[in-house]
């Protein structure tokens, strides 16, 4: 799903009021201006407010990058501002919320579990769950991809070899987590795409910008080619 598919939700919201996370801080969303690139929206006090796109999409790339989303340190701060963004999200049907720590986080769903413009808490299961992948990322080095034409000969080759068993990301998306390195695994008929089969290191670095943009595990990489060495550089 593309940031401008979240918008277009976003506006499904409109008139409606949104829950807050935080009890007593409910908004309700006012209009969409495109033009702008802003939401209007008006506080639980009744003061007319205005937020830029920038900062949902920001909580968006978060999402679609990591396992939960801290609404505060992905804009940078803490405040009562930040929670007019947060809750716009929040009440989108395919994010749901939880605690770490006494944190509020935001989590992407694959599917819709509840309606716009309402909140749903996370299963405490299915949060446990997000807390433990945070904490592997957190542990993670490097991510590597490997595209493959036969992702069931690649993933059995590499579970021989490794002995351990990959995990189902998405449909044809796998991974695993070894040594510090998060191995992506993508079946090269999955990708809307056309990409060359190999094995790519996500990097940060000088790109030349001038790449094909490709679509892997939610997240928009440049595809990078140099000599014998494939990089993906998030874009």
């Amino acid at each position: 799903m593309t940031f401008d598919e979240v918008i277009n939700d976003i506006g499904k919201m409109v008139g409606l009021e949104l829950e807050s996370i935080k009890p007593g801080a409910n908004i309700k969303l006012n209009g969409i201006d495109r033009t702008a690139k802003r939401i209007e929206l008006i506080t639980s006090a009744g003061k007319i407010k205005t937020r830029p796109f920038s900062e949902l999409e920001k909580i968006w790339n978060k999402l679609c990058s990591s396992p939960a989303a801290h609404v505060d340190s992905v804009l940078g701060g803490s405040g009562s501002s930040r929670n007019q963004p947060e809750t716009v999200m929040a009440n989108l049907p395919y994010i749901e919320w939880f605690f770490i720590d006494g944190k509020k986080h935001l989590a992407l769903v694959k599917e819709p579990t509840h309606g716009y413009g309402t909140l749903l808490r996370m299963d405490e299961v299915a949060a446990i769950v997000i807390k433990d992948k945070l904490l592997t990322a957190a542990n993670t080095a490097c991510e590597v991809v490997v595209i493959t034409e036969d992702i069931k000969e690649t993933a059995a080759i590499f579970e021989r070899t490794t002995g351990i068993p990959l995990s189902p990301v998405s449909p044809g998306v796998y991974e695993q987590y070894k040594d510090k390195v998060r191995f992506i695994f993508v079946s090269k008929g999955n990708l809307l795409e056309s990409i060359e089969s190999g094995t790519y290191l996500i990097v940060r670095g000088n790109s030349t910008g001038q790449g094909k943009t490709v679509h892997i595990d939610n997240r928009n990489f440049e595809v990078c080619l140099q000599s014998n060495l494939k990089f993906l550089f998030p874009v």
